[in-house]
């Protein structure tokens, strides 16, 4: 990944999610709309800073659909917290559920890009290239954020919090449900750190956390991840599956979620002396 700063401000375009007013992720840096529409390819390629930029930003700017603005005192600021911003995406992929891309960098606001402006690839993993429809935040989504993002941000601190999260925005990246299912399921045994009886823990603990005052909920969860442990335990050791691997994996990653999910609002990370009696 590389950044560069040369101004009191930067952007990181965005595609995968869209917003329609600015949020104030932290002191420093804010997702806004953002509209590349009115570029063409020429101005595209004026803008560029280096050759083997060309096919990046060829490919990403008309998928722009918002921007991270960071903005501070010095460019060392900005550099760090234009190289950090990287995990403002991928928080906000594991929460809403939607393949973030971030892969160029701009000296200017999208609707103000042309030709004098410098556009550079961030890195060139080309993750969030797909057709699929942008994730639009909702009035409902916004007022969520402005109570429990700056928590979300805090978790990422705890190394546990942070592997699920990458885990959840990385399995959008391999198209075989396999490998999708094992960055899941890493995620989710990371949180909760069991390292015996793993199936039953992880099991037991989940349907604890995510519903302590539900009893019928607990139960059913406590089957749910019991059975797609068993889905995961069979696809990575290469057993023998049939069309059950994309469903679990979508299911998975719905159990994941809504695990990131609880340990935001709650505030707190899941340890096993909270389950064990």
């Amino acid at each position: 990944m590389r950044i560069s700063v040369d101004q009191g401000e930067t952007f990181i375009l965005l595609n995968g999610i869209a917003v329609n007013t600015d949020i104030h992720l932290a002191e420093d840096i804010t997702l806004q709309p953002a509209d590349t529409s009115h570029l063409d390819f020429s101005s595209t390629l004026s803008a560029c800073v280096r050759p083997d930029d060309i096919a990046v930003a060829a490919a990403f700017i008309p998928r722009v659909t918002s921007q991270l603005r960071i903005h501070a005192a010095s460019t060392e600021e900005i550099s760090t917290t234009a190289w950090n911003s990287t995990w403002d995406a991928l928080l906000l992929s594991a929460i809403f559920q939607t393949e973030i891309g971030f892969n160029l960098q701009s000296n200017s606001a999208a609707c103000e890009i042309s030709s004098k402006s410098t556009l550079r690839a961030i890195h060139r993993h080309m993750s969030g290239f797909n057709d699929n429809e942008p994730y639009t935040l909702t009035t409902k989504d916004v007022e969520w954020m402005s109570h429990h993002y700056h928590e979300a941000r805090n978790l990422l601190k705890e190394d546990s919090f942070q592997t699920a999260v990458q885990s959840f925005s990385a399995q959008f990246w391999n198209p075989n449900p396999r490998i999708k299912l094992a960055m899941i399921w890493a995620g989710i045994e990371g949180i909760f750190g069991a390292s015996s009886e793993v199936r039953f823990k992880v099991s037991l603990f989940m349907a604890r956390f995510l519903f302590p005052d539900n009893e019928v909920e607990r139960k059913r969860v406590f089957e749910m991840v019991k059975r797609l442990y068993n889905v995961r335990s069979k696809a990575v050791h290469g057993g023998k599956l049939k069309g059950e691997v994309a469903s679990a994996a979508t299911e998975s990653a719905n159990l994941l979620n809504c695990l990131l999910i609880k340990c935001i609002e709650t505030r707190t990370l899941p340890r096993e002396a909270d389950f064990v009696p």
